[in-house]
Protein backbone atom coordinates (compact mmCIF):
# COMPACT_ATOMS: atom_id res chain seq x y z
CA UNK A 1 0.00 0.00 0.00
CA UNK A 2 1.67 3.51 -0.81
CA UNK A 3 0.31 6.57 0.56
CA UNK A 4 1.10 10.63 -0.97
CA UNK A 5 1.43 13.22 1.04
CA UNK A 6 0.75 16.14 -0.43
CA UNK A 7 2.00 19.04 0.75
CA UNK A 8 1.51 22.78 -0.47
CA UNK A 9 4.08 25.53 0.36
CA UNK A 10 2.54 29.48 0.37
CA UNK A 11 4.96 32.28 -0.75
CA UNK A 12 7.07 32.43 2.35
CA UNK A 13 7.59 28.70 1.77
CA UNK A 14 5.79 27.84 4.61
CA UNK A 15 4.68 23.90 4.50
CA UNK A 16 0.62 24.25 4.28
CA UNK A 17 -0.95 20.39 4.68
CA UNK A 18 -3.77 20.69 2.63
CA UNK A 19 -6.88 19.56 3.38
CA UNK A 20 -8.77 16.25 2.84
CA UNK A 21 -11.25 14.48 0.60
CA UNK A 22 -13.05 11.33 1.70
CA UNK A 23 -15.39 9.87 -0.74
CA UNK A 24 -17.67 6.48 -0.47
CA UNK A 25 -19.16 5.64 -3.54
CA UNK A 26 -19.91 2.35 -5.01
CA UNK A 27 -19.66 4.15 -8.65
CA UNK A 28 -16.21 3.88 -9.24
CA UNK A 29 -16.53 6.51 -12.42
CA UNK A 30 -18.86 8.91 -9.86
CA UNK A 31 -15.20 8.42 -7.09
CA UNK A 32 -12.90 8.91 -9.34
CA UNK A 33 -14.99 12.46 -10.58
CA UNK A 34 -15.44 13.66 -7.44
CA UNK A 35 -11.43 13.06 -6.94
CA UNK A 36 -10.31 14.70 -9.54
CA UNK A 37 -12.69 17.83 -8.65
CA UNK A 38 -11.54 17.65 -5.01
CA UNK A 39 -7.50 17.62 -7.03
CA UNK A 40 -8.72 20.66 -8.62
CA UNK A 41 -10.09 22.18 -5.90
CA UNK A 42 -6.95 22.11 -3.48
CA UNK A 43 -7.38 19.03 -1.92
CA UNK A 44 -5.88 15.63 -0.87
CA UNK A 45 -8.39 13.08 -2.01
CA UNK A 46 -9.21 9.60 -1.35
CA UNK A 47 -12.02 7.19 -2.22
CA UNK A 48 -14.18 3.75 -1.52
CA UNK A 49 -16.22 2.12 -3.57
CA UNK A 50 -17.10 0.18 -0.50
CA UNK A 51 -18.14 1.56 2.89
CA UNK A 52 -17.12 -1.46 5.11
CA UNK A 53 -13.36 -0.67 3.83
CA UNK A 54 -14.30 3.57 4.63
CA UNK A 55 -15.28 2.03 8.05
CA UNK A 56 -12.40 -0.55 8.36
CA UNK A 57 -9.61 2.06 7.51
CA UNK A 58 -11.05 5.27 8.84
CA UNK A 59 -12.32 4.96 12.20
CA UNK A 60 -10.48 4.49 15.69
CA UNK A 61 -9.84 1.28 15.61
CA UNK A 62 -9.55 1.05 19.55
CA UNK A 63 -5.99 1.56 19.96
CA UNK A 64 -5.06 4.77 18.02
CA UNK A 65 -7.51 7.74 16.73
CA UNK A 66 -7.19 8.17 13.23
CA UNK A 67 -7.23 11.36 11.74
CA UNK A 68 -10.94 12.27 9.74
CA UNK A 69 -11.19 13.85 6.83
CA UNK A 70 -12.36 17.19 6.31
CA UNK A 71 -15.40 16.95 3.95
CA UNK A 72 -16.55 13.20 3.30
CA UNK A 73 -19.05 12.69 0.03
CA UNK A 74 -21.23 9.98 1.02
CA UNK A 75 -23.70 8.18 -1.58
CA UNK A 76 -26.99 6.67 -0.07
CA UNK A 77 -27.19 3.91 -1.81
CA UNK A 78 -24.24 1.58 -1.10
CA UNK A 79 -24.05 -2.52 -1.86
CA UNK A 80 -22.58 -4.04 0.78
CA UNK A 81 -23.01 -1.28 3.81
CA UNK A 82 -25.77 1.71 2.62
CA UNK A 83 -25.43 5.06 3.37
CA UNK A 84 -27.84 5.36 6.50
CA UNK A 85 -25.73 2.70 8.44
CA UNK A 86 -22.52 4.59 8.30
CA UNK A 87 -24.45 8.03 9.34
CA UNK A 88 -25.17 6.05 12.07
CA UNK A 89 -21.88 4.58 12.25
CA UNK A 90 -20.88 8.62 12.00
CA UNK A 91 -22.99 9.83 14.66
CA UNK A 92 -21.59 7.18 17.08
CA UNK A 93 -18.13 8.25 16.66
CA UNK A 94 -19.08 11.64 17.19
CA UNK A 95 -17.74 12.36 13.61
CA UNK A 96 -16.68 16.37 12.77
CA UNK A 97 -16.12 16.40 9.33
CA UNK A 98 -18.16 18.50 6.71
CA UNK A 99 -20.62 15.94 5.25
CA UNK A 100 -21.98 16.05 1.43
CA UNK A 101 -24.88 13.84 1.04
CA UNK A 102 -25.50 11.87 -2.07
CA UNK A 103 -27.97 10.10 -4.08
CA UNK A 104 -28.89 9.54 -7.61
CA UNK A 105 -32.74 8.39 -6.33
CA UNK A 106 -35.34 10.57 -5.14
CA UNK A 107 -35.22 14.32 -2.99
CA UNK A 108 -37.38 12.59 -0.44
CA UNK A 109 -34.65 9.91 0.04
CA UNK A 110 -32.08 12.64 0.45
CA UNK A 111 -33.92 14.98 2.94
CA UNK A 112 -34.81 12.03 5.08
CA UNK A 113 -31.40 10.85 5.46
CA UNK A 114 -30.20 14.94 6.12
CA UNK A 115 -32.21 14.46 8.98
CA UNK A 116 -31.24 12.28 10.45
CA UNK A 117 -27.85 12.27 10.26
CA UNK A 118 -28.33 16.17 11.43
CA UNK A 119 -30.16 14.17 14.30
CA UNK A 120 -27.16 12.30 15.30
CA UNK A 121 -24.90 15.66 15.37
CA UNK A 122 -23.27 15.44 11.61
CA UNK A 123 -22.24 18.44 9.87
CA UNK A 124 -24.29 17.70 6.48
CA UNK A 125 -23.59 21.10 4.35
CA UNK A 126 -25.52 19.98 1.21
CA UNK A 127 -27.38 17.10 -0.69
CA UNK A 128 -26.85 16.30 -3.70
CA UNK A 129 -28.72 14.90 -6.81
CA UNK A 130 -26.83 12.71 -9.19
CA UNK A 131 -25.95 13.58 -11.49
CA UNK A 132 -23.95 16.75 -9.94
CA UNK A 133 -23.09 19.86 -11.83
CA UNK A 134 -18.81 19.77 -11.52
CA UNK A 135 -18.64 23.46 -12.02
CA UNK A 136 -21.02 24.28 -8.81
CA UNK A 137 -18.84 21.62 -6.88
CA UNK A 138 -15.42 22.93 -7.97
CA UNK A 139 -16.54 26.46 -6.89
CA UNK A 140 -18.10 25.10 -3.75
CA UNK A 141 -14.85 23.09 -2.72
CA UNK A 142 -13.01 26.14 -3.05
CA UNK A 143 -15.24 28.51 -0.86
CA UNK A 144 -14.70 25.81 1.84
CA UNK A 145 -11.27 25.13 1.29
CA UNK A 146 -11.10 28.32 3.76
CA UNK A 147 -12.35 27.04 6.38
CA UNK A 148 -9.91 24.64 7.03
Amino acid sequence: CIYILYIQTNFTGYLILMPEITIIDDEAQIANLLSEIGKMAGYKTRFYTEARHFLKDTLPDGETEKKEADIIFLDLSMPDIDGIEVISELGKRQCQSTIFLMSGFDRELLNSAKHLAVEYGLNIIETINKPMDVSYLTTRLKELKDSF
